[in-house]
This record gives structure tokens, C-alpha cells and sequence, in this order.
């Protein structure tokens, strides 16, 4: 009974520790994805630079 005790204890620790980090974290950040080019600075929305990575041919 008291494993059941410490694990509802370390659970309850667990689920605050993930509130507060939720809490904490820019709502513009997106699963670490750079909203602008690091090499031009474009804005990017999360895809590839069309300035950056141009593709000639094929």
C-alpha cells in the first residue's frame, strides 16, 4: 500500500513539474522549430527558405 502511496506522490510531482514548464514556455515556440532563415533572417513559417534553398534541375 504504500508503493500505491509513493507512486500517486511521485505522479502528482510529475504532472506539476510538466504544468509549470507548459506554463513557462513561449506559446510562439513550435516544437523548436526557427520561425526565420539563420542564414538570411527571411521569415519562414517553419519550412525551408525558398532563398536559401534553391534546387536548379531536377
Amino acid at each position: 500500500m504504500v508503493l500505491v502511496w509513493i507512486a500517486i506522490a511521485v505522479g502528482i510531482l510529475i504532472v506539476a513539474v510538466l504544468i509549470v514548464k507548459a506554463k513557462k514556455t513561449n506559446p510562439r515556440e513550435i516544437a523548436g522549430m526557427d520561425m526565420r532563415c539563420k542564414k538570411c533572417g527571411t521569415e519562414t513559417g517553419g519550412m525551408m527558405c525558398p532563398k536559401c534553398n534553391k534546387t536548379f534541375g531536377v
